[in-house]
């Protein structure tokens, strides 16, 4: 039986209230709320003694027991949702200064409006109501401008800093019925994990972040001591606003010197300062409320009942600290399970560290990042969780995305693949290099992040492979991305002497193609995407032709005429065209707005048109692993993103039914939109995209379109020349053609009907046509298909088959239901064929590798049957 989530966020907490009943009471609240705001107009003295004698009073102790009561019903989130409720917001996102200092000018309020209840606001009815219709007011108006709460409820409203505070560690959870969907409009947010959030927050990288809310935390005692010794009428203004000033300064000053010298973890002294504002605040108020409840009940309370339930709050509060004491014990072990709740780096780095209980410290230059890890991880996994900068790529070891330069201990790092040592020789890197995706961690290490070249001499094969054919003095090849580079590379280790010319539709070298969604959401444009330096090119005498079209091949005189109008002659040619986006028959497709993203130019249109037309809703059209990435993207750069798919599932090619709905549930918790059995009919508007219909009838409001469908191998040129083409240009397996001295590899390779469409295949297929153009004799028997999906929080690995169903299958399946975690490996007569991983990523290398040598694991299958998974992480 699985253990149960510590911290599930709201999405996984069962609803026993129907949405319908929810709307009926928040109408209800608004009701309320108004009425009582009329009361202190109408009726001052009655009016002030509900508001100030029972109804605020009475706040605390719901942020206290049941928070999430309040975050569902409270009139003034209410007011905030109106607009994104019947569809009217405009749902911008917050800037970076408002994100910054929203919770600081909340507090301010706060500190303000304290102390002005002495000077007006508890005696003026008006005014009092005043107060009561401008909040709900602004709340309105943020919800009005901005996306989901952001305008309200999660940053400006002055009374979140008390219902985080007081809130951190509720008895009863009350699930959010507000945000369906969540748009991840808030950092840490309580509404998506109300077990996490405040925990998140005080373990958040941000020192700024973070101590804005202790400091809050810390003073709050003192706003209270303040408040409650102050005689009304007895100062003006000028001393009763710096009577608080020193009370709250005396109040941070002891927090700080507790947290200074007692090197409590930084949650625990935040929840003892809680307590003690709580209890100060009822140590006060309890009698006054009392009294007020019993008059307006119209009995009279025995003296006796305030001091019960004093009492009864300390012992409650006892418990309370220490349900929050267990709460911070858990969390800080809680990392290396999938998160969800968004925790910042520095949450991560104190939580790795609690968790690997003292295992191995990793240490990466420049920047002097320290952290203890849990053996197994790879050194891509552990940057990424501490904010190291380092750009992923592939994550398979085949694109070189992630090179490292292992200062220190290189011994403490995993055994190099195949894959891995071919990749750094095609970089020519030292011999102290690594892929950081690849290297898993055995014991310490330090790394620097620039990866240092072999020597200063060109890094290239002392001796060829080949006997040299001198009579091959010209090769070409069409198109650079990896299949053509690294042919490139194969050819001038095997022919010193030869031409290579590589002809480049696009602009840019090889950059990493996996990455490109990251140019919609990033800020630093193509830095960090190159796979290699210019030097690399020249120091192999590798000539490239950038943004430069091959128009026709004349197959008779071995000669390609380009764009230019120039000609290249060769005696081989390797074409490596690559493919375009497949466009679906969409009406209308291609009016401003409706893009496809399969190169860097695509992406940075994208970026570009969402600024430019100030873009907030988003659609992608396919829910594969590119349309996800892309609508991920989109989602970061502030959009709201529906994603369509037209089959029953998304990753239909790549994950079953089960973990197609794991996944499903993460992405719709994360805050997108997913659209099952629904495609694009035509995307419409006036001069720009502003709607998408569906085949359905539907139409979808929409400012921006992508289309993600799926690929189109480039073969005209090839098939004008006469070259043999079906869906791709059909190849044997040494990768040639039906023409003599041409040969085909990557996106554009047909071999046995199949088009992989899949980095490692086009590397695989690539060096083969370089050695066999030369005059080899290698062979290609196919290519195990091996994908990685990491969208923050989940990770989700499949390689070979996913589905059983061959005669001697046998499947094996371990669901973690409250982790949204999810393990298949399916064997047939013992041997391993394929396998889903959905939230162990440190897996994901021992499936890829199993599946891929077809491994024996006739003894080990009464382990899985007892559902012992050792085998993945030995």
């Amino acid at each position: 039986m699985q253990k149960s989530q510590p911290f599930p966020n709201f999405m996984q907490m069962p609803t026993r209230v129907p949405r319908k009943v929810w709307h009926a009471l928040r109408a209800l609240s608004v009701t309320f709320t108004l009425g009582v705001g009329a009361l202190l107009i109408v009726n001052p003295k009655q009016g002030l003694t509900l508001f100030w004698g029972v109804l605020v009073p009475s706040l605390p102790l719901v942020f206290f027991i049941v928070p999430g009561l309040w975050r569902n019903l409270c009139p003034l989130s209410t007011m905030n949702q109106i607009p994104r409720l019947f569809g009217f917001t405009r749902g911008l996102t917050l800037t970076g200064w408002m994100r910054e200092y929203a919770y600081v000018i909340g507090i301010t309020v706060l500190f303000l409006a304290v102390p002005a209840r002495h000077l007006i606001f508890n005696s003026n009815g008006p005014a009092a109501a005043g107060v009561v219709f401008g909040a709900l007011a602004l709340a309105f108006v943020g919800g009005f401008v901005f996306k989901g709460k952001s305008g309200w409820c999660s940053s400006f409203c002055p009374l979140l800093p008390v219902q985080r505070l007081y809130g951190q560690t509720p008895f009863v959870v009350v699930p959010n019925s507000h945000c369906q969907p969540c748009v991840g409009c808030a950092k840490n947010c309580y509404d998506f994990n109300p077990l996490a959030a405040y925990l998140a927050d005080q373990y958040d990288d941000d020192v700024h972040y973070r101590g804005y809310r202790r400091f809050f935390a810390g003073a709050f005692p003192g706003l209270i001591v303040a408040y409650f010794t102050t005689q009304p009428g007895q100062e003006d203004w000028l001393h009763l606003y710096g009577r608080f000033a020193v009370s709250m300064a005396v109040s941070i000053g002891s927090f700080t010197l507790f947290d200074t010298f007692l090197k409590t973890p930084r949650s625990r002294l935040t929840a003892i300062y809680a307590i003690v504002a709580l209890n100060l605040f009822y140590w006060w108020i309890m009698p006054r409320l009392v009294m007020t409840v019993g008059a307006l009940a119209g009995l009279t309370p025995s003296e006796l009942v305030a001091p019960a339930l004093q009492g009864a709050l300390v012992i409650v509060s006892l418990h309370w600290l220490y349900r929050s004491f267990r709460h911070d014990r858990i969390f800080l072990k809680a990392a290396l399970a999938p998160q969800q709740v968004g925790l910042s780096a520095s949450a991560k780095r104190v939580i790795a560290g609690q968790d690997a209980g003292g295992g191995p410290e990793v240490s990466f230059e420049p920047g002097g990042v320290r952290v203890i890890v849990a053996r197994g991880r790879t050194l891509l996994e552990i940057a990424e969780a501490n904010s190291v900068p380092i750009e992923p790529g592939c994550r398979m070891g085949m694109c070189g995305a992630d090179p490292v330069h292992v200062t220190e201990n290189m011994e403490n790092l995993s055994p190099m693949s195949d894959e891995e040592r071919a990749t750094l020789s095609r970089l020519g890197l030292g011999d102290n290099a690594r892929l950081a995706c690849c290297a898993r961690v055995q014991g310490n290490v330090c790394v620097s992040l620039k990866a240092a070249p072999a020597s200063d001499k060109p890094a290239v094969a002392p001796q060829p492979a080949l006997a040299v054919d001198k009579s091959i003095r010209s090769v070409v090849i069409i198109g650079n991305g990896i299949a053509g580079i690294t042919a490139a590379d194969h050819l001038r280790r095997n022919h010193p002497d030869c031409e290579i010319h590589v002809l480049a539709r696009e602009a840019h070298h090889l950059y990493n193609r996996m990455a490109i969604t990251r140019l919609i959401y990033g800020r630093s444009a193509m830095e960090g995407l190159y796979l290699q330096p210019d030097k690399w090119y020249e120091e192999r005498r590798i000539t490239v032709w950038l943004n430069t079209r091959a128009e026709s091949i004349d197959v008779a005189a071995r000669r390609i005429t380009l764009g230019t109008r120039e000609t290249l002659d060769y005696d081989r040619l390797i074409i490596t065209a690559g493919s375009r986006s497949l466009v679906p028959p969409i009406q209308n497709f291609g009016l401003p707005g409706s893009f496809v993203l399969r190169t860097a130019e695509d992406a940075m249109e994208v970026r570009a048109y969402a600024q430019q037309h100030r873009c907030r809703t988003a659609m992608v059209g396919g829910g594969g692993l590119l349309g996800l990435e892309a609508a991920y993207a989109l989602h970061k750069l502030g959009l709201q993103v529906a994603v369509l798919e037209r089959s029953e599932r998304l990753l239909r090619r790549q994950l079953d039914a089960r973990a197609a709905e794991l996944l499903t549930g993460y992405l719709v918790g994360m805050g997108l939109q997913i659209v099952a059995e629904a495609e694009a009919d035509a995307v419409e508007g006036d001069g720009r995209v502003q709607s998408v219909m569906l085949k359905d009838g539907r139409r979808i409001r929409v400012d921006l379109f992508v289309s993600a469908a799926g690929i189109d191998p480039c073969v005209e040129v090839a098939r004008a020349a006469g070259i043999t083409t079906g869906k791709g240009i059909t190849v044997d397996e040494q990768m040639r053609t039906n023409v003599p001295g041409i040969y085909a590899a990557g996106d554009v390779a047909e071999y046995k009907g199949n088009l992989y469409g899949l980095w490692p295949a086009a590397v695989t297929q690539a060096e083969i046509a370089a050695v066999n153009a030369l005059g080899g004799e290698r062979t290609y028997s196919g290519t195990v298909a091996s994908t990685i999906l990491k969208v923050v929080g989940v990770d989700v690995a499949s390689v070979g088959r996913f589905e059983s169903g061959k005669e001697g299958d046998e499947t094996f399946v371990h669901e973690d239901l409250d982790n949204h975690r999810y393990r298949k490996l399916i064997c047939n007569g013992g041997r391993a064929v394929g396998g889903i991983l959905v939230g162990h990523p440190q897996e994901n290398a021992a499936l890829a590798a199993m599946v891929k040598e077809n491994r024996d694991l006739a003894g080990q299958v009464e382990a899985l049957r007892a559902n012992d998974w050792s085998l993945l992480s030995a």
